[in-house]
């Protein structure tokens, strides 16, 4: 498995762990979509809200190489949608208390179990809409880090 495909494995399992089981505000771990948020709403008329999206974004070289080793940075954008209806905007507040929650490390040694050399949760940014838009979402950036170890072809 690649570093960044490990990585997206990590992010994907601490999504899936928001569930009011696991102390959580939502079940929005539940109902993950990997890929575009359009199409996840799309995908089914009947949707269930909330859900997660996890939409990959870039994936950049962080410093120059190094004795066959590349430092990157892979990007993802994280998204909880929710139906825009009275009380959504505590409702996305929740959902980006609990984003955090579940993607931060807690300490500085082990980034996302190991598999990236730093991880970082991002800004966040709030789409309520005023024009009659049936969903309401927050967006949340995370970073990571990761070596990419350039192996000699036989």
């Amino acid at each position: 498995m690649i570093p960044s495909e490990q990585i997206t494995g990590v992010y994907r399992q601490r999504l899936e762990s928001i569930t009011q089981a696991n102390g959580y505000h939502s079940d929005a771990g539940a109902h993950l979509y990997e890929g575009w948020l359009a199409h996840a709403l799309v995908m089914d008329s009947q949707q269930e809200f909330p859900f997660i999206a996890l939409q990959p974004g870039d994936d950049r070289r962080a410093s120059k190489s190094s004795g066959g080793r590349l430092r990157r940075e892979v990007t993802f954008h994280i998204i909880v949608a929710e139906k825009a209806e009275q009380g959504v905007a505590v409702k996305l507040q929740r959902h980006l208390h609990d984003l955090i929650l579940a993607l931060a490390d807690r300490n500085n040694t082990d980034q996302l179990d190991g598999y990236a050399l730093s991880s970082e949760v991002g800004d966040a940014d709030f789409n309520i809409p005023e024009d009659g838009y049936p969903v309401a979402w927050v967006a949340l950036t995370v970073t990571a880090g990761y070596q990419l170890i350039l192996e000699p072809k036989p």
